[in-house]
């Protein structure tokens, strides 16, 4: 816990995630090879899951990819507003316990996602997808209401 002090690690972490993530989306929206991974549409009766996947096929990933980078771009700049220091023992508890906080639900969201991948296994990906997503999004937002307060 001693890295998160530097709230230089905290911006580094968020800059090199968020690019892992949005050039995956970016990449993948409009990608051939992807596009024929992913299930037919309007094979399933929820209307979520089918418009989950419309959007995936149409290519609108890169949309999310490119939120993703606005969203770290905000970020760094109310973090580039503030000096560089080191985080005293209250904001390393908030920051600790919200990163605690995100890893123990994405552990717990796996056995979830185990559950809808093996109900129908031909919206894997769509499944995987909608998981980093949210995941992520979560992360960035939790982490740039801690920016903007501290």
């Amino acid at each position: 816990m001693k890295l998160l002090k530097h709230s230089i690690v905290n911006a580094a972490f968020i800059v090199i995630m968020s690019a892992i993530y949005s050039f995956l989306f970016i990449f993948t929206s409009n990608h051939i090879e992807f596009l024929r991974l992913l299930s037919k549409a309007e094979t399933l009766q929820s209307d979520f899951w089918n418009g989950w996947s419309s959007f995936i096929k149409s290519g609108n990933m890169e949309y999310i990819g490119y939120a993703i980078i606005i969203l770290t771009v905000i970020i760094l700049l109310f973090m580039g507003f503030k000096p560089i220091k080191k985080y005293d023992e209250y904001q390393l508890s908030i920051l600790s316990k919200s990163l605690i906080v995100s890893g123990i639900l994405s552990i717990l969201a796996v056995p979830v996602i185990m559950i809808l991948i093996l109900s129908d296994p031909s919206y894997a990906i769509e499944t995987i997808f909608l998981f980093a997503v949210v995941q992520w999004f979560c992360v960035l937002i939790i982490d740039l209401i801690y920016v903007i307060k501290y």
